[in-house]
C-alpha cells in the first residue's frame, strides 16, 4: 500500500554532518516508469528529507551520484508526487537495485548490497506474513460476528504463531548479520525485560520504586549509539521521544537528568548525540509548559557554551548565550532580583520589603488591552485572598510594574480604578528590569513565595486563583 511522504528541510540538524570517504553511485531500476521524477530521501529523527533527484530513461533506469557520499540509514525512493515507491538502506556507496512497477518487492534484484540483500529478503518475508494476517482479521470477523468461540480461539492461535515466527525470523537475522543496520533496527524495537522487584524475608517489596528505576536505567541497551545509521531510522526517534516525555515526569530537574543521561549515552556517535541534543533543546524552549526554561538553560551552559555542540557556528552560539542570559535570573525556584522603583510621588519602594505570604510581580501597560482584561480580575483575586486576614502581613500582595509610555495615562487609571496595591515604575531604567525578568510584552506575572522565591511565571490571573490554591492544599493548608 503506498502511503504519503513529506520532504522537509533542516538547517541546523544538516550543518556539519560528517560524510564517509568515497562518492555515492546508486543505480535503481523501475520497469515500467519511463522518464519519470524520483526522489532520493532518507529517515532523520521523526521526519522524510530530500537528499536528491534523478529522472528514468526510457527503461526506468535512474542514477543518484554525488562525491560527498550519503550517510548510512534507511532511504526511501518516491515519485514526483511524494508517494513513497520503497524503502531501501544505504550503507555501501556503490551498489544497484533493479525491479518493475508489478511487484517492486517481490521483483526486487540487488548487486553490491549486502544489507539490501538482507533487507529485501526480510521485506518479502514480512509481505507474505502481513497477507496470511489480514485473511486471519477477515476470519476473526466473521466468527466474532457468529459467536463462533472454538474458530476465534483457533484463529488467535494461528495469530500467535505468526508473531512467534516473526519474532524466530528477527532473532535468527541479528544472530546472522549483528552489525547489518536492520538487526540494530530490531534491537531497538524490542523492550527492555524488567525483573520483578525484591523482597524481604516477609514477601513485601523492598523498593517500591524499583522496576521503573531498572527499566530507565536500561532503557537503552538494544541502541548501540556509537553507530550514526540508527538515528536515519523510522524506530530511534519514537524510542527516544518516549523516554524524555512519557517515562521521564515532566518536572525541569527530572527532565535535566534525563537528557544528560540520555546525551552521555548518545555521544557515543556524533550524529546521534547532534540530534538528541538538539531535540531537547529545542523541544523545552519551546514549550508551552511552565518552567521547562530551566531545562534551555542547562543545555546552554553544559552543552552549547562548552563547545559540546561542535556544528553551531558562533552567531547561533552567541545568540543562545544571550537568551540564556535572559532567562537565568527568572527562573522557577530562583529568588527574584530586587527591585526599587518610584511610586506616584516618587517615593522609592522595594520588592524585598513586601511582606506577605505571596506577592504577584506583574508589568503591564495601562493602553495594553490584555492588562485591561487582567487588572480588573487582579483587583477582584486581590480582595478576595486578603478578605481572611494573616497575622503580621498580608496573605497576598502585588508590586505592580508600570510600562506605560506617558505616567499621566498610568496614574489616571490608577485613579479612576482605585487599585489599592503597591504601584510603581522605573523611568530612567535605573533597575534593569527588562534583562533581569524577560520582559518583552505585556502584562507579565510572576509569582513569589515569603522568601520572594519564584513559584510560577507567566500565568494569567485565572491560573494563578488556582495555582494559589493547589499550593495551599499541598502545603496542608
Amino acid at each position: 500500500m503506498k502511503k504519503s511522504v513529506l520532504f522537509l528541510f533542516s538547517i541546523l540538524l544538516l550543518a556539519g554532518a560528517s560524510y564517509a570517504k568515497d562518492a555515492y553511485n546508486i543505480s535503481i531500476t523501475v520497469k515500467g516508469y519511463p522518464n519519470k521524477k524520483f526522489f532520493l530521501g532518507y529517515y532523520f529523527g521523526d521526519k522524510q528529507y530530500l537528499r536528491d533527484s534523478a529522472v528514468t530513461d526510457k527503461t526506468g533506469k535512474m542514477v543518484f551520484k554525488g562525491d560527498k557520499p550519503l550517510e548510512g540509514g534507511v532511504y526511501l525512493i518516491a515519485t514526483a508526487e511524494k508517494t513513497l515507491l520503497f524503502d531501501f538502506i544505504v550503507t555501501e556507496p556503490i551498489f544497484s537495485l533493479e525491479t518493475d512497477s508489478s511487484d517492486v518487492i517481490n521483483n526486487m534484484k540487488i548487486k553490491g548490497s549486502p544489507e539490501n540483500d538482507v533487507f529485501f529478503a526480510y521485506t518479502r518475508y514480512t509481505s507474505t506474513m502481513g497477507r496470511d494476517a489480514n485473511k486471519l482479521d477477515e476470519q476473526l470477523k466473521v466468527a466474532k460476528e457468529k459467536n463462533d468461540t472454538a474458530a476465534t480461539r483457533q484463529l488467535n492461535e494461528k495469530y500467535r504463531k505468526i508473531s512467534l515466527e516473526l519474532f524466530e525470523y528477527r532473532k535468527n537475522l541479528q544472530a546472522q548479520h549483528p552489525e547489518m543496520l536492520l538487526s540494530k533496527i530490531f534491537k531497538m524495537m524490542v523492550d527492555i525485560d524488567v525483573p520483578d522487584a525484591p523482597r524481604n524475608s516477609k514477601g513485601e517489596i523492598i523498593d517500591s520504586n524499583f522496576q521503573y528505576n531498572y527499566y530507565f536505567n536500561h532503557y537503552f541497551d538494544n541502541f548501540d549509539f556509537s553507530d550514526d545509521r540508527i538515528v536515519r531510522t523510522p524506530v530511534f526517534h519514537n524510542k527516544f521521544e518516549s523516554f524524555m516525555i512519557k517515562l521521564t515526569p515532566q518536572i525541569p530537574d527530572t527532565i535535566i537528568k534525563s537528557a544528560d543521561f540520555v546525551l552521555n549515552k548518545a555521544a557515543a556517535g556524533k550524529e546521534n548525540f547532534k540530534y538528541c541534543l538538539f531535540w531537547i533543546t529545542n523541544h523545552y524552549e519551546t514549550s508551552t509548559y511552565m518552567g521547562m526554561d530551566k531545562v534551555f538553560v542547562h543545555m546552554v551552559d553544559k552543552y552549547y557554551a562548552t563547545g559540546k555542540a561542535y556544528w553551531v557556528d558562533e552567531t547561533l552560539l552567541i545568540k543562545m548565550k544571550a537568551r540564556r542570559d535572559e532567562l537565568i535570573n527568572n527562573l522557577i525556584g530562583n529568588k527574584g532580583p530586587n527591585l526599587n522603583m518610584l511610586d506616584t510621588n516618587n517615593v522609592y519602594h522595594s520588592l524585598y520589603n513586601l511582606k506577605a505570604n505571596y506577592t504577584l510581580l506583574i508589568f503591564w501597560d495601562a493602553n495594553c488591552g490584555k492588562c485591561k482584561e487582567e487588572i480588573p480580575k487582579l483587583k477582584t483575586l486581590y480582595d478576595e485572598l486578603n478578605a481572611k486576614p494573616v497575622v503580621g502581613q498580608k496573605f497576598f500582595d502585588v508590586f505592580a510594574v508600570s510600562l506605560t509610555p506617558d505616567s499621566k495615562e498610568w496614574v489616571k487609571y490608577l485613579r479612576d480604578n482605585k487599585l489599592k496595591w503597591l504601584n510603581v515604575y522605573d523611568p530612567n531604567n535605573e533597575t534593569n528590569f527588562r534583562r533581569l525578568y524577560d520582559i518583552y510584552s505585556t502584562p507579565v506575572i510572576y509569582l513569589l513565595d515569603e522568601n520572594k522565591k519564584i513559584i510560577a511565571k507567566r500565568l494569567n490571573v485565572e491560573q494563578l486563583k488556582d495555582f494559589i490554591k493547589d499550593t495551599e492544599k499541598k502545603n496542608g493548608k
